[in-house]
């Protein structure tokens, strides 16, 4: 997963990084070749200026006669231009650079002198549409054409300054012809940058791309190993990512995870080990009742029992010991029925104060076997409504009186009290004269779980984690403390509106 990912990766970063180089070779090409020949243009512009002034000063006007004209009976006169000292020095210096063709030519378009900066090739006569040119500039505007292309045998760009005299009069025009193929050279040698230059990018792009994707997969790659110990219920490594991002929080969710998993890994096995413990402890309880019965039947049906006082003992352990199975069987199936989900109870409106008082009148009889007193205290004046089963809710109290009962001694008091708190009804059972230790608190609501005492006590061990299931299904708060000075209190906390 982790090559797979990384080549992944890299590869749509590489495909990113190429289309991007391909737009913007696109975009480069057409803005920098139009660009360019802008540029250069402006440039041939610039240069045929700065030669057309330069040349003012080589150019003067004189008046010459006409003699053909005294045919008519009248003298003539016409204007010609006279290049002062220095002219041919000045283009022959302008030849020595080489880098543009430089003709200078009359309104007539009669060449007055070409110099050849590119090309060595003589023209004796100017192409036709050169006189367009001439006669833009003549009008005082420097002129811009690709009209001398084919005359000279390759695409060229002509620039026409004027040549001026003091009067601000043109005298002559500066053709400045420069052959496209240098600015092709321009553009391949910025087409050249531009490819080395994303060559260059492409390479860094590609190296950032791996380290970054290695980054980016450390953290995935912690998360696979992490899963895999979840998946062989591995729960005691730890995930640290520290990033703040999603990555970050799928790996506090893969940790929230592994944490219930824990707890779930925990119950599981302690429930299979109750459940253990469960079909051991019950396997037990029912065999002592069991063997019980068939010893005392084979006794009586083998005669070996003939005195009647012997066989009224006998039937009387007998009914003693099916009662005690009947007993067992019937804790088993109540609390089978309260641990199953689609188990429903009724649900209606009861009063707590009607349901302890009740309880209490059920067990007057037992308490005097002992000559144990109830007391019932601090009772609240108001009547309390929930909405409940009032014979589970029932249950429940009588299972914490009668166990209550079971452990206290002859003429022991056992308390039970009232009072309202914040949103609930804690209703509390003292025994003073009982002590579960700390280790037998945590484990007295489980099946088949008792106090430990002195004395033989009759009992399945499943009333409390019959009484825990009822208050569970009420949404009520069973709890016990207890200590060796005050004795043992168990609490019923009931939500009230």
């Amino acid at each position: 997963m982790k090559n797979k990912l990384t080549r992944k990766l890299i590869l749509y970063f590489s495909l990113t990084l190429f289309l991007f180089s391909l737009v913007i070779c696109v975009a480069f090409s057409t803005l920098f070749s139009r660009q360019t020949v802008t540029i250069h243009t402006e440039e041939m512009t610039r240069r045929a200026t700065v030669i057309a002034e330069a040349l003012n000063d080589y150019f003067t006007e004189e008046e010459t006669t006409d003699n053909s004209s005294s045919m008519h009976g009248m003298m003539g006169s016409r204007t010609s231009m006279k290049m002062g000292m220095g002219y041919s020095s000045f283009l022959k210096f302008m030849d020595q650079f080489g880098i543009d063709d430089i003709w200078i030519v009359d309104e007539n378009a009669d060449t007055i002198t070409v110099g050849h900066g590119m090309h060595s090739k003589e023209y004796e006569e100017l192409p036709d549409n050169a006189q367009d040119v001439i006669k833009k500039v003549y009008n005082g505007k420097t002129t811009t054409s690709n009209a001398f292309s084919n005359f000279i045998g390759e695409p060229t760009v002509t620039v026409g300054a004027p040549i001026k005299n003091s009067s601000g009069d043109v005298l002559a025009v500066v053709l400045l012809h420069s052959a496209i193929s240098s600015v092709h050279k321009e553009e391949n040698q910025g087409f050249l940058l531009l490819f080395i230059s994303i060559i260059i990018a492409w390479i860094i792009g590609l190296l950032l791309s791996i380290l970054l994707s290695k980054k980016f997969i450390a953290p995935i790659n912690k998360m696979s190993h992490f899963t895999e110990e979840l998946v062989i219920e591995n729960y005691d490594d730890t995930l640290n990512v520290d990033t703040n991002d999603e990555i970050g929080q799928l790996g506090e969710k893969l940790t929230i995870l592994k944490n219930r998993l824990a707890i779930a890994k925990s119950q599981r096995e302690n429930r299979e080990q109750a459940q253990k413990n469960f079909l051991s402890t019950i396997s037990h309880e029912l065999r002592t009742p069991v063997t019980v019965i068939r010893g005392s039947l084979e006794s009586l049906n083998d005669g070996v029992i003939d005195q009647p006082e012997k066989i009224e003992q006998y039937y009387q352990q007998l009914l003693a010991e099916s009662i005690v199975l009947e007993r067992l069987i019937n804790d088993l199936l109540e609390l089978s029925r309260l641990e199953n989900p689609e188990f429903s109870i009724t649900m209606e409106p009861v009063s707590i104060n009607d349901i302890l008082s009740d309880s209490l009148r059920s067990l007057r009889l037992k308490s005097s076997e002992k000559d144990q007193e109830l007391l019932l205290e601090d009772l609240v004046g108001r009547p309390i409504i929930v909405n409940g089963d009032y014979g589970r809710i029932r249950q429940l109290f009588v299972i914490l009186i009668e166990n209550a009962l079971k452990f206290s001694p002859n003429q022991a008091i056992i308390s039970i009290q009232s009072k309202v708190e914040t949103n609930n009804m804690v209703i509390s059972i003292h025994n003073p004269d009982s002590y579960i230790s700390p280790k037998e608190q945590k484990e007295i609501f489980q099946r088949f779980r008792q106090a430990r005492s002195n004395d033989q006590i009759d009992g399945t061990g499943l009333g409390l984690a019959i009484a825990k299931e009822i208050a569970e299904r009420h949404l009520f708060a069973l709890d016990v403390s207890s200590d060796k000075k005050s004795g043992t209190t168990f609490y019923v906390k009931i939500p009230i509106n």
